[in-house]
């Protein structure tokens, strides 16, 4: 949950260029493209100690509430589903399904590594919340 309306979650989460605000691991990152659909991400980034450039299109989106990443190329194929829902006009709720294909270096994981990277992503999710207030402070109210 984030204190912020959803349209201001989406926009930070949306851009995969602020992942590396909160997801450890990831150096630097590059958009191609409006943000829509079609725009291309390219990524050097580090997952359990193996440094890869990644890059990654948006294949769908319906803002504030979806929005689809495919991997086009790197070391690690997934597929990310990320929906974000308004709770209240102030608070929303986020939630992040990825598809991942056990592929070289990783695949020596086999059936551990879907959990691994859950954990991971749960870990760096509870890092979410602070930065988004942070990027978008609450709008001032009087004192009565």
């Amino acid at each position: 949950m984030v204190d912020r309306p959803v349209a201001q979650v989406f926009a930070y989460l949306s851009d995969v260029r602020n992942d590396q605000q909160w997801w450890g691991g990831i150096h630097a990152s590059r958009r191609i493209g409006d943000g829509g659909v079609g725009t291309l991400y390219e990524l050097d980034a580090t997952l359990l100690r193996v440094r890869h450039q990644t890059r990654l299109e948006v294949t769908a989106q319906d803002p504030p509430h979806r929005q689809t990443v495919t991997v086009r190329s790197g070391p690690l194929p997934y597929v990310a589903y990320y929906e974000w829902s308004a709770v209240t006009p102030h608070r929303t709720r986020f939630a992040l399904v990825a598809e991942v294909v056990a592929a070289r270096p990783w695949s020596w994981f086999g059936p551990l590594l879907n959990p691994l990277l859950s954990l991971l992503a749960r870990h760096y999710f509870r890092r979410v919340p602070a930065l988004i207030e942070a990027a978008y402070p609450p709008p001032h109210t009087p004192a009565t």
